[in-house]
């Protein structure tokens, strides 16, 4: 496949202290544990027509905008990202519950053009995308640290990201803030949920 500009919304999800959480379990049950999240994960995204792009150890990123064109890829990422946090929450349940610790989890979203395509050394390619967009959602996503240490699940989201949304989501403003790698400040919002739309009147 060839290599194209594109427009895309990109994810960056992570688990908060997943390295001292692991530290408490065996091999299997860190494998167990893992796989369990980022199925969890994987399958929010792909619900919304999502495209993995690659897992990190615990963490994923995800995109949409390409192969197949989304109406809207803004607003489908935000939608996982809904659904993610859902999840988390009534997954924190059941571990409480059964006497686990909780999963915390930062989410970024950003959107901007990226190069797309089959991308790599010649004996392993993969289909992925890069660009300054990439870097500027994996900051985000890192920024969650600052901005809400002890959420259980915390997602921000750029401007440019809130500016491309439909009616039914509730965003909060988290301020500007300059991220490593970026000359100029990022506008940001925390994505806390979706809303019913307001019908609107007829005639």
């Amino acid at each position: 496949m060839s290599s194209s500009r594109q427009l895309a919304a990109i994810m960056f999800t992570d688990i908060v202290g997943f390295t001292s959480a692991c530290e408490k379990l065996s091999a299997r049950e860190v494998a167990e544990y893992i796989n369990h999240h980022l199925a969890l994960v994987a399958a929010c995204v792909e619900q919304e027509g999502g495209t993995i792009d690659k897992f990190i150890g615990d963490a994923v990123m995800a995109f949409w905008g390409a192969p197949a064109r989304v109406e809207n890829p803004a607003a489908s990422a935000c939608r996982a990202a809904v659904a993610i946090q859902m999840e988390i929450a009534a997954e924190n349940q059941r571990r409480t519950a059964a006497g686990g610790e909780p999963v915390r989890i930062r989410i970024g979203i950003h959107m901007g053009t990226v190069v797309v395509g089959d991308i790599g050394a010649p004996n392993r390619i993969n289909y992925t995308i890069v660009g300054d967009a990439v870097n500027a959602t994996q900051r985000l996503e890192s920024l969650g640290k600052s901005v809400d240490p002890d959420a259980e699940a915390i997602t921000l989201v750029s401007r440019t990201v809130f500016d491309a949304l439909p009616d039914g989501f509730d965003l909060v403003s988290r301020g500007s803030h300059l991220v490593k790698g970026k000359h100029d400040s990022l506008e940001v919002y925390q994505l806390l949920g979706t809303r019913p739309v307001k019908a609107r009147d007829a005639g």
